[in-house]
């Protein structure tokens, strides 16, 4: 077999008018930098600061066959980080990266080396002081080249201090059985996982950041290409986050001051479900029940108009105080969600509809309708009643299921139209399970009356729940646990699917999927983890997905013996 190769002289990129030296930077270039590792690798990495306005290049390749890919990236040191998220570096990567026949771009961010560092100490240390150096994936490279640019609207915007670099590419050779198990084949039995997708970029993050309205259709085929053509089979697109859409709505909002569209805009649910069915995806419309917001921050996201003209719809504290979110005890409420669902639907063809029950609970409280029933029922007074007494969360989980009963009747009109529901199984932080009821969601009660489809527990889920939701509803019901923490080494990722699957679990979803797919080795595991039989193979493998270089030279100084915290 030949030997592994290591671009490092990355000055043959194309076209060589995009290129400048790095102590001479040139609107429009890259900077060309010298560098030389540890471990006596010595080559021409490549950066672009934001106020370069780097352009897209390729690396040309000329290798023929299977190879695996590895990517090095030296991430910078950054005055601010990632000023949404207060981390030190993006989440949602620093350098955009594909081979010339991918759909889409990958985007690539600094790996959770803390977290790998609990396991292999050898990957602790700063990241701008060494190379990281992680498995992208595994592809046939014959006629292949690499293209690579800078984040691209909104993200050049995130953490705009921050640094694109690109420090080497390695690729290995590997026999036809090789590529087959590092990149098996998508199948039906093995499209076991489902990516919560958080469109936030889209409608502007409740924390208070502007919409972005994209206006071309690639600007989708990138956002997906993390979970084209492998083990996930369902994409669920955040269309609807309270009153503001990612579609041409007719009934909510989508952040425009005057309500009109832009007719440069993509509608982004009519692309991504084309993208999905194209690729043999299932999309599913999701939605948060979001209100309104304390009034310090107004981005159109917290406008919510559908709060603000129905205020007395309002869920109510034992006062009868408004709370920021409608209550699901009034029928017009649950009719307001359920036809926004159903246009969302019926615009575009979509494949099912999830509700993300696990944000925005208690979705009733004090307000008359909900006290009403509540003393008819149990003949007393809700105030007189500890929130946490069996009858609350009894009598708050029955309304939460009549609205899972409209959102299935609607659904119903067209048969074959799936119900998808996120709820919360366990405490984030710990990860101790919970007991669903205790935030309105009676499981059971779904599942004997056939309202859902799926269940898409997190952040965690007590085993024994699995095995008892999936004896109640055999295969009419798929349970889909989320695998979280959010930033794990790809070795715990399969050997939390292993316990999930031995539990009676049938795939698995990722949330807020967008935030997790830039660190690239953690995905090399969790694109394959619908192939149940390469579970041990990927928890062996794993540990050698990512590695941290140390940096001896960068651009002809000490980096041991250099620093920039004065």
């Amino acid at each position: 077999m030949k030997p592994m190769k290591i671009i490092s002289d990355l000055s043959i990129c194309t076209p060589a008018s995009a290129l400048a030296p790095g102590d001479a930077p040139k609107k429009g270039c890259w900077r060309v930098v010298d560098f030389e590792t540890d471990e006596g690798l010595a080559g021409k990495m490549l950066y672009a600061a934001p106020e370069d306005d780097a352009p897209e290049i390729t690396l040309p390749l000329n290798i023929v066959g299977p190879h695996a890919i590895y990517v090095g990236i030296n991430y910078t040191r950054s005055a601010h980080g990632d000023l949404m998220h207060y981390t030190e570096f993006p989440l949602y990567g620093t350098l955009w990266a594909k081979l010339s026949s991918d759909p889409g771009f990958s985007r690539f961010a600094t790996e959770a080396y803390w977290r790998h560092g609990a396991h292999l100490p050898s990957k602790i240390g700063s990241a701008w002081s060494s190379i990281h150096e992680t498995y992208w994936k595994s592809a046939d490279l014959t006629g292949q080249s690499i293209v690579v640019r800078p984040p691209a609207a909104p993200y050049d915007k995130i953490g705009v201090t921050n640094v694109t670099n690109l420090s080497y590419v390695k690729v290995v050779p590997l026999d036809p059985d090789e590529l087959a198990r590092q990149s098996p084949p998508s199948a039906p039995d093995t499209r076991r996982l489902a990516i919560l997708f958080c469109t936030g970029m889209l409608t502007g993050h409740t924390s208070g950041t502007d919409p972005y309205h994209p206006t071309d259709a690639q600007w989708i085929r990138d956002e997906l290409a993390p979970v084209l053509d492998n083990d996930f089979g369902i994409v669920s697109w955040e269309a609807i986050r309270g009153n503001l859409c990612t579609f041409r709505t007719s009934i909510g909002d989508f952040g425009t001051e005057d309500g009109q569209w832009n007719p440069d805009w993509i509608d982004p649910l009519a692309e991504a479900t084309r993208v999905a069915h194209e690729h043999g995806l299932k999309i599913f419309v999701s939605a948060r029940m979001i209100g309104a917001s304390l009034p310090v921050v107004r981005r159109p996201i917290q406008w919510a108009k559908n709060y603000w003209s129905r205020r007395d719809l309002a869920k109510r504290d034992p006062e009868g105080i408004p709370g920021s979110n409608l209550s699901i005890a009034y029928p017009e409420v649950r009719q307001f969600w359920v036809s926004l669902m159903r246009e969302a639907l019926d615009l575009h063809g979509c494949d099912g509809a999830q509700l993300h029950l696990n944000r925005g609970f208690p979705f009733v409280l004090y307000e008359e309708p909900s006290a009403s029933a509540f003393r008819k029922r149990f003949g007393a007074d809700m105030r007189d009643v500890a929130p946490d007494d069996p009858r609350m969360l009894e009598h708050q989980a029955s309304i939460v299921t009549q609205l899972l009963r409209e959102f299935r009747a609607m659904l119903d009109e067209k048969p074959g139209r799936a119900l998808a529901v996120t709820l919360i199984a366990g405490e984030y932080g710990s990860m101790n399970p919970v007991d669903p009821l205790t935030t309105g969601c009676d499981v059971e009660a779904w599942v004997r009356e056939r309202l859902v489809d799926y269940l898409m527990p997190t952040p965690a889920v007590d085993l024994d729940a699995i095995r008892t939701w999936k004896s109640l509803g055999g295969d009419r019901v798929r349970i889909y646990p989320d695998l979280m923490p959010r930033t794990q080494p790809g070795e715990m990722y399969a050997r939390l699917a292993r316990r999930y699957y031995d539990a009676g679990a049938d795939g698995f979803c990722i949330w807020d999927g967008e935030r997790r797919c830039p660190r690239a080795s953690e995905w090399a595991v969790v694109r394959r983890l619908g192939h149940r039989d390469a579970l041990d193979d990927l928890e062996r493998e794993a540990p050698d997905y990512f590695r941290r270089i140390p940096l001896k030279t960068l651009n002809g100084m000490s980096v041991k013996y250099s620093f920039n915290d004065g």
